[in-house]
Formats: C-alpha cells, sequence, structure tokens
C-alpha cells in the first residue's frame, strides 16, 4: 500500500465529517428558527386578542428588540415568576426528538456502511480460510484473486502454498526414490544371505565341536542380518507412503492372536504367559495384517525385557472418541532417561537383548500413526513395561 492512499482515505473521512456537520447544524438551525418563530407568534397572538388596538406597539418593538432589552424584560419575568427553565420543560420533547433524529439517520447510515464493509470483510477471511483447510486437507483449492485490502495477504499465502506444494512433492520423489533405492538393495541382499544361510545350514549337519559352534554363530548372525533387511524395507516403505494400508473394521481380539502367532515359540521358551482380555468384541478401521505387525513389535519388546515365568498382558477398550490397547509386562520397566528414544530408529537400551537392532519400536509408531492413532510408553503403576495405543474415530 503506497503513503498517497492512507492520506486520501484521511482526506474523504475529514470530508464526511464536515458535510455531515453542517449538515446537522443546518438542520438544528431551522428547527431553532421554526420554534423561536412559533414562540414569538405565540406571543403577540395572545397580546392582540387582549389589546387589538396594539398591534402597531408590538410590531415596532418586536422590530427594536435587541440584547440592550434583555435586563429589563427578564426582569419582568422574574418578577411574574417565569424562568429559562419554564420555556425549556415546553420544548424538551421535542428537541430531543428531533436531536434523537438528527443522529440516528447518520448513525444508521453508519451502521449499514460498517456491517457491509464487516460482512465482506469476514467473507474474504472465510476465502482465505476455506483455501488453506482445502490445502491442508490435500484438496486442489483455488484461490479467486482479488484487489482490496487482503491483497498483499492473498499473495503471500499463495506465494507461501506453491513453495510449500513444490517442497512436498520433492520430498516425496526423494523419499520413493529412496525407497526405491533401498528395496533394490534389500532385494539384492537377501539373494546372498538366502545362499549363504542354505549352506550354514548344510555345514551345520557335517561339523562337530568347535566347528559347529562357530557355524551356530554365524546362522544366527545371518538371521539377524535378514532381519534387519527386511525390517529396514517395511521402514523404507512407509516413510516414502509407497505402502497402501487398508481402511476396513479390524476385530482387536482377532488382531490379538494373529500378532501373539510367530511369538508362540520365544514365549514358551520363557515360560511367559500371555494373557489376552476378551470381554466383548470391538472393533476400530485400520488395516489388520500391518497392525498385528504393529503389536507383534511390541509384544515382542515386552519378551525381551520379562523374566522367564513373568506374564504379558494385553487389554482393550472404547469409548466415543477412539480404540485403546494397552500391552504391559511384569519386567522391571523403563528407565527414565530411555523413555524419550524408545522410539527413536537402532536406539537400544541397557537391558537390550544382544540381537536386538532397536527398529521394531519405531516401525509400530510408524504403523499406528499412519492409521490415525498415537502411541505412548511409560512405567506401569504395579511396575513393569506399558504401552498404550489409541486408534482414534
Amino acid at each position: 500500500m503506497s503513503l498517497k492512499q492512507p492520506f486520501i482515505r484521511i482526506l474523504a473521512v475529514l470530508s464526511v465529517c464536515v458535510l455531515v456537520g453542517a449538515a446537522l447544524g443546518l438542520t438544528a438551525s431551522m428547527v431553532m428558527a421554526r420554534q423561536e418563530y412559533r414562540a414569538t407568534a405565540e406571543l403577540i397572538g395572545a397580546a392582540y386578542n387582549m389589546a387589538p388596538s396594539s398591534e402597531d406597539t408590538f410590531m415596532r418593538a418586536l422590530k427594536a428588540a435587541s440584547t440592550e432589552h434583555y435586563a429589563s424584560g427578564d426582569r419582568i419575568l422574574q418578577q411574574y415568576n417565569y424562568s429559562p427553565g419554564t420555556f425549556r420543560s415546553k420544548n424538551t420533547y421535542t428537541m430531543v426528538g428531533v436531536g434523537m433524529l438528527l443522529m440516528f439517520i447518520p448513525g444508521a447510515a453508519a451502521y449499514v456502511l460498517w456491517f457491509y464493509r464487516d460482512k465482506k470483510r469476514r467473507s474474504r477471511l472465510q476465502g482465505l480460510t476455506a483455501y488453506l483447510e482445502g490445502i491442508n486437507h490435500g484438496r486442489d483449492t483455488l484461490l479467486m484473486r482479488r484487489e482490496d485490502e487482503f491483497s498483499r495477504l492473498e499473495d503471500e499465502l499463495y506465494k507461501t502454498v506453491t513453495e510449500l506444494r513444490q517442497t512436498k512433492e520433492n520430498a516425496i520423489r526423494e523419499r520413493k526414490s529412496l525407497a526405491d533405492n533401498l528395496a533394490d538393495i534389500s532385494h539384492q541382499l537377501k539373494t546372498p544371505i538366502t545362499s549363504m544361510s542354505l549352506m550354514t545350514e548344510l555345514l551345520s549337519d557335517t561339523r562337530m565341536g568347535e566347528d559347529a559352534k562357530y557355524v551356530d554363530n554365524l546362522s544366527r548372525q545371518l538371521r539377524r542380518l535378514e532381519t534387519l533387511v527386511s525390517s529396514l524395507l517395511k521402514l523404507s516403505r512407509l516413510d516414502a507412503g509407497t505402502l497402501e494400508l487398508k481402511r476396513e473394521p479390524v476385530n482387536v481380539y482377532a488382531m490379538f492372536l494373529r500378532a501373539a502367532e510367530p511369538l508362540e515359540d520365544t514365549l514358551r521358551q520363557k515360560h511367559l504367559q500371555l494373557v489376552m482380555a476378551s470381554e466383548e468384541e470391538v472393533f476400530f478401521t485400520g488395516d489388520l495384517a500391518w497392525t498385528a505387525e504393529a503389536l507383534m513389535n511390541l509384544i515382542k519388546n515386552c519378551s525381551e525385557h520379562t523374566p522367564e515365568g513373568g506374564r504379558i498382558t494385553l487389554v482393550y477398550s472404547q469409548n466415543p472418541l477412539y480404540t485403546e490397547i494397552i500391552v504391559e509386562d511384569t519386567g522391571e520397566g523403563f528407565r527414565k532417561e530411555e523413555l524419550p528414544h524408545l522410539f527413536k530408529r537402532f536406539y537400544k537400551g541397557k537391558n537390550a537383548s544382544k540381537d536386538s537392532v532397536g527398529i521394531g519400536l519405531a516401525i509400530a509408531q510408524s504403523i499406528i500413526r499412519q492409521q490415525n492413532g498415537s502411541i505412548r510408553a511409560d512405567n506401569a503403576p504395579g511396575g513393569g513395561a506399558r504401552f498404550t495405543v489409541k486408534f482414534y474415530f
């Protein structure tokens, strides 16, 4: 906005004030003149009715009246108990009514002008807000350009949205390219890993003593490498947004069973008891397979930190806002300094197992968040670790 525009606005406001003031003054002058004429006519008419022969005297007195006659006239009026209040009471309602009418007209005009401008301004702001909301929800919303007081804001919004959209598209392309590269690398690694796994199986049948121990260690490291490659592939697909998660009703108890099935041997070896609540059928909207994958990582984490003979509990509940799933164990729980880092990739706590790669909780968090959910880790009141998952409607 140039410096000339505010000056023009101030000049316009002053001009309107002068015109309105002049109109009000002229109108007030006409009203006062009318009232004065009416009072003079009533006084002369009453005197004429009392003394018709004195008409000429009254008219000469009216023409000769001036400020120097005020003192004698005031003395006579006060002698007969007349005061300014006597005359004011006769004109009060009339003048109040006229004053209200005079102020109502410009007031109403100002209100109509303000209402129109406010409505136009609110409509403009609603349009800009709707544009931003559409962009935030991924809709291709058009911005209707116009020249007004919001034009500069509109231009800046358009530039910002355009730049953010381009940045987002570039980031998506880069993430997809990274995911594709990781997928290619993962597939390339799977072939030699599979070959080495087969060879270690063959060697384990022919080796004895110290050699068998080395072969067993090699097999364990190959399994760990295979798990890491598979986890990285999953995480890269989640990061790139190329993983299409289903949106369908998921039975929580059925998802519990699916998540626990791959861990049956691990739980049995440590004599861990898995307790799953099944009081009622509860559903949420999501992807059964991938949510079971996330929950399996939580159960696996609990199993690694729960001593033999311990217990892992899965419970769930539902309210009008979300479906809640709680996973608890009877282990030592989390250290206070570990809580802020638990869902970071490749983070391993002090009590983590040697074979852990520190990526399972990161995968679980990514899967849950992409389904309009949240996950939180803390320590249960009775001791042990606790994961709280919420899927919002």
